[in-house]
């Protein structure tokens, strides 16, 4: 994995340095359409949420990479599953960027496509009460893939939004005399501010 992105880093710098730009953007995000197959939280997967991260790009003329931390409070609370006192999503993902070439795009909107793997941490707790509820946690490999648009108001601050969806990638536990699948997947609309380093 490093690697990997030191090769990718390496790739992006000889595209020149002129062209390469450092990004960051803290968001806020809404969550929705989720599908679950977590049996005590099926049926409270499909309200939308409110999520907020944070991410890094480092992008050239065209190409990127980014990495991308979100955390979902309360993600399986919703009126149909009130034995969930409380839950969380958190996913960490490292993503490729391909953008319309800073060229085109000069000082307007600049959309660019993103997709990577990373990880889905799920957490949730079943019972009346917190102190003594069940904690129910699951770490998932993901994949995400989305697509977005930025624009920069000044030289250094702009704005950006994005809509990513986000899936585990299936694993089969064995729970009792039995085999369950894990799965979670959900999409995730966001709007960031973006501060050009």
């Amino acid at each position: 994995m490093r690697v990997a992105l030191a090769g990718a880093v390496l790739f992006l710098s000889a595209q020149g340095a002129s062209a390469a730009e450092w990004q960051l953007k803290p968001y806020i995000a809404g969550t929705y359409g989720g599908d679950t197959t977590f049996t005590l939280v099926r049926q409270s997967d499909n309200y939308g949420h409110v999520a907020f991260g944070i991410s890094g790009l480092f992008l050239g003329e065209v190409f990127g990479v980014e990495a991308d931390l979100a955390q979902t409070p309360d993600f399986f609370k919703g009126p149909e599953a009130p034995f969930v006192v409380d839950s969380g999503v958190t996913t960490l993902t490292g993503n490729v960027v391909v953008a319309m070439p800073r060229k085109l795009a000069q000082y307007s909107l600049r959309p660019y496509l993103v997709g990577g793997a990373g990880l889905m941490h799920i957490r949730y707790v079943t019972g009346r009460d917190l102190q003594s509820g069940l904690e129910t946690m699951s770490d998932l490999k993901a994949m995400d893939l989305g697509a977005g648009v930025t624009g920069f108001l000044t030289r250094r601050l702009g704005v950006s939004w994005d809509v990513r969806y986000f899936r585990s990638i299936d694993r089969t536990r064995e729970q009792g005399s039995s085999f369950t699948s894990e799965h979670l997947s959900f999409w995730r609309a966001s709007m960031a501010i973006a501060i050009r380093l």
